[in-house]
């Protein structure tokens, strides 16, 4: 079985950023919280904080993005519009029915495009729109959680991600691979 992160892996950037930035574009009010955010994010990239107290920080300003359902799947169709094409093509080509993506971005985000997706074995963060909610955080320690909950006997043969903040999830698979703007690299562990 292949798994694969999503962020900067099959989607050319930070596609939870991105998209925190098409919805401040568009709700102008909500740029107060962007230097916040921007600090979260700078310390998930370098993995400062585990996934407990990054979920608890996130979920905090979670509920100021998150306070408008309508607007928010609005939003998220219209991000997909303009933000397609930074899918790596040839990386969604590498997808079988049978892998996994398993990434930090939220589950509303990542739903919207399941069609184009080769697999329906996506694990991401949950959310709960009504509430403006994180449900469960997948993010480091926590995607090998959720790896082992719904595939516990299967191994991971090879593993794509862009970062050394998946090295638990690098632990569990015999081969991984390393993808910087696109281009996939054998890494040795």
């Amino acid at each position: 079985m292949k798994v694969f992160d999503f962020d900067n892996t099959i989607y050319k950037g930070e596609s939870t950023f991105d998209f925190a930035l098409y919805v401040v574009k568009r709700k102008k009010s909500l740029i107060r919280y962007l230097p916040a955010f921007l600090w979260l994010l700078f310390t998930y990239k370098v993995a400062r904080m585990d996934a407990k107290t990054y979920q608890k920080k996130l979920d905090k300003y979670a509920k100021q993005f998150l306070t408008n359902k309508d607007f928010i799947l609005e939003c998220v169709q219209g991000f997909w519009e303009e933000n397609i094409d930074r899918l790596y093509p040839h990386m969604l080509k590498m997808i079988h029915e049978d892998d996994v993506i398993i990434t930090t971005c939220p589950d509303f985000l990542i739903n919207e495009i399941r069609d184009i997706i080769p697999t329906d074995h996506i694990l991401s963060t949950q959310t709960d729109l009504e509430k403006g909610r994180i449900l469960f955080l997948n993010f480091h320690e926590n995607k090998v959680k959720a790896y082992h909950k719904y595939y516990a006997n299967q191994k991971i043969e090879n593993f794509y991600t862009d970062s050394q903040n998946d090295k638990p999830l690098m632990a569990i698979s015999k081969n991984v691979f390393l993808v910087k703007n696109g281009v996939v690299k054998r890494f040795s562990k």
